[in-house]
């Protein structure tokens, strides 16, 4: 399973992946998903609202409960303490970076995103020690 960032996730759900992208199932945290829908039901004037004003109101609501088979939304409650403790360790981090530097742990050790700027410094610092490898799709 690989774990990807909302900007993967739109892209899987309109079927709009490369198509050298590995054929393996989707999984995105909780903590992207929750990004996703803050977006759907708020718009803002950031990247994410810009992506996601484009799509038809349809497309938006399969975000809303995306089917498993397409993207698996990660339970995190599995791994919640294992993430607790990386955010202590890293200084704090928010849940953000702790939930999906755990799902990455946990997946293979890779993490997939759509945009490069949604990655920190924080998770790029992170992933790097626990090596976790960081790919970003253009």
């Amino acid at each position: 399973m690989i774990v990807v960032d909302e900007y993967l996730a739109v892209r899987a759900l309109l079927g709009v992946l490369p198509l050298d992208f590995p054929d393996e199932g989707l999984a995105l945290p909780v903590s992207a998903h929750w990004r996703l829908l803050q977006r759907i039901h708020t718009s803002g004037t950031g990247q994410l609202s810009q992506v996601l004003a484009l799509l038809p109101a349809s497309d938006r609501e399969v975000l809303r409960a995306p089917h498993p088979q397409v993207l698996e939304v990660l339970d995190p409650r599995p791994h919640l303490d294992e993430a607790a403790q990386i955010a202590a360790q890293y200084g704090g981090t928010g849940w953000l970076i702790a939930e999906t530097i755990t799902a990455g742990l946990h997946h293979g050790r890779e993490l997939w995103y759509g945009n490069k700027r949604n990655i920190g410094i924080r998770t790029r610092e992170i992933a790097q020690e626990l090596e976790i490898t960081i790919h970003v799709v253009p």
